[in-house]
C-alpha cells in the first residue's frame, strides 16, 4: 500500500529542521513524506521505531531494494541519484558492507583515536588563543567549530594545508545537495570524483602510512579487496561526514548551552560531567537530521503503518532523538541523568565509525571553551538553518564575553 497523498509532509531544506521534525511527529512514528524533487518516502521518525531499522536485517540499505527505483519512478536528474549510485557503507548490506567497514576500522581504532588527543587539545588551544569574545563577536562556526574539524579531519586523512580550502567547498556543497538544481548536481559530482581521484593518486604524506587514504589505496590496488570506485567513495564518506556532522555537532552543542545558563552552571561548577553534556546534546540537537534510504526486504507494519516491500524509508535521527515516548527524550535540554539513550550515531551495523573522535573533540572542545570563556553568552540570534535536509545546524552563532 502507498502512501495515502492527503496527509504526505514536504520535507524543505530551507526550513527549521527540528520545526518539521516536530510536524512529521505530530503524524506518527512513521509519516508519509515527499523529498525534493518529487520522491516519496516514509519518513521514519518515532525512536523505537527508527531503532527497528536500523538494527533488524528486514531493513536493507541498498537501493537495489527499492521498487521505485527500479520501476523508472524516480526522475533521472534526481540529484539525490549520487548518493543512492555510491559504492560505500552507507548504501550497502551483509558480506560487502563488512568488507567496506573493515578496511576503514583501521583509521578509527581506539588506540589511533586515542594518540590524537594532543593534536585535538592542541588544535583547541590555539584557536582559542586567536579568539576575545570580549573584544568583538565571535562566530562559533567559521572561527572555532569549523576550523577545528578540518584541522583534525585533514590530519587524519594527511589533505594537504593547500587543499583544505577545496576539500571544504566540497563538502558544504554537496551537503546541501537537495537545494541544488539537477545541472548543478551533476557538475558537483564530477568535481567531487576528480578530486577524490586526485587524493588517491598522489603520493603520500608523511605519517600517513597508518592512516585511511593509505588504507584505501593499498586495498583498490591489484589483488586489493575494493575497486578502486569503492575507494575514492569511502574516501568521500569520511571527508563528508567526518567533517560538517562535527562541525554542526559543536555548534549545536554550544548553542543548547548558552540558552540553558542552569546546565551549563551545573557543568562548569562540576555537577555534572562533560561526558554527559556531550550525550545530551547529540540527543537534543543531532547534526544529522536524516538520511536517505532503508528499505524493507518484505512488506511490513511499521509505527502502525502498513508499508510495502521495496518502500523508501527515510532514517530520521534528529526527530527521533527528540521523541517524547522515549524515556529521557522531549525538547528539554537536560544533562542530569547520565547515559543518555541517542541514535545520533545510529545503532546496529551501520554504527559511525568515528564516532569516538567525533566525542573526543565534543568534549575538548566544550570544556576547553567554557573553561576558558565562563561567561560566554550569545552576541545575536543564531543565524538561518543551513539549507540541507541531512545536516541539522546554523549558518553562524555570534557569542561575546
Amino acid at each position: 500500500m502507498r502512501p495515502v497523498e492527503s496527509d504526505r509532509v514536504t520535507l524543505d531544506p530551507h526550513q527549521d529542521l527540528q520545526e518539521q521534525a516536530r510536524l512529521l511527529r505530530a503524524h506518527g512514528g512513521v509519516v508519509p513524506a515527499r523529498w525534493p524533487g518529487g520522491v516519496d518516502c516514509w519518513a521514519v521518525v518515532g525512536y523505537a521505531e527508527l531503532e527497528a531499522v536500523l538494527t533488524q536485517p528486514l531493513f536493507a540499505r541498498s537501493p537495489a531494494h527499492w521498487r521505485a527505483l527500479r520501476e523508472g519512478e524516480i526522475p533521472a536528474d534526481w540529484p539525490m541519484t549520487d548518493h543512492l549510485s555510491r559504492q560505500w557503507m552507507l548504501t550497502s548490506d551483509g558480506a560487502d558492507h563488512t568488507r567496506l567497514r573493515r578496511v576503514a576500522a583501521g583509521a578509527f581504532a581506539p588506540r589511533r583515536v586515542r594518540a590524537l588527543a594532543p593534536a585535538v587539545t592542541d588544535a583547541v588551544d590555539r584557536l582559542l588563543d586567536g579568539m576575545d569574545p570580549a573584544a568583538r563577536p565571535v562566530d562559533i562556526r567559521t572561527e572555532f567549530a569549523l576550523p577545528l574539524a578540518l584541522d583534525v579531519l585533514c590530519s587524519l586523512l594527511a589533505v594537504p594545508a593547500e587543499e583544505r580550502d577545496r576539500a571544504t567547498s566540497l563538502v558544504f556543497r554537496a551537503l546541501s545537495r537537495a537545494a541544488l538544481t539537477p545541472r548543478e548536481s551533476k557538475l558537483l559530482s564530477a568535481e567531487i570524483r576528480a578530486y577524490l581521484d586526485h587524493l588517491l593518486a598522489r603520493a603520500p604524506a608523511l605519517g600517513e602510512e597508518e592512516g585511511l587514504v593509505a588504507a584505501l589505496r593499498e586495498s583498490a590496488a591489484p589483488g586489493g579487496v575494493l575497486s578502486h570506485q569503492e575507494a575514492r567513495d569511502t574516501l568521500w564518506l569520511f571527508l563528508a561526514a567526518g567533517f560538517d556532522t562535527t562541525v554542526a555537532a559543536l555548534v549545536n552543542a554550544v548553542r543548547a548551552l548558552l540558552a540553558h545558563p542552569r546546565e551549563l552552571e551545573r557543568v562548569l561548577g562540576g555537577a555534572v560531567a562533560w561526558d554527559d553534556v556531550v550525550e545530551e546534546s547529540l540527543r537534543y540537537d543531532a547534526s544529522v537530521f536524516a538520511l536517505p534510504f532503508a528499505f524493507p526486504r518484505e512488506d511490513v507494519t511499521l509505527g502502525g503503518r502498513r508499508i510495502s516491500a521495496g518502500d523508501a524509508l527515510l532514517l530520521c535521527y534528529a526527530a527521533a532523538n527528540r521523541d517524547p515516548s522515549q524515556e529521557g527524550g522531549g525538547d528539554v535540554f537536560t544533562s542530569t541523568e547520565p547515559g543518555t539513550r541517542h541514535l545520533a550515531f545510529g545503532r546496529g551495523p551501520h554504527f559511525c565509525l568515528g564516532a569516538p573522535l567525533a566525542r573526543l573533540q565534543l568534549r575538548t572542545a566544550l570544556s576547553a571553551l567554557f573553561t576558558r570563556f565562563p561567561a560566554l553568552r550569545p552576541a545575536a540570534a543564531p543565524g538561518a538553518p543551513v539549507s540541507s535536509l541531512t545536516i541539522n545546524t546554523v549558518a553562524s552563532l555570534l557569542v561575546s564575553a
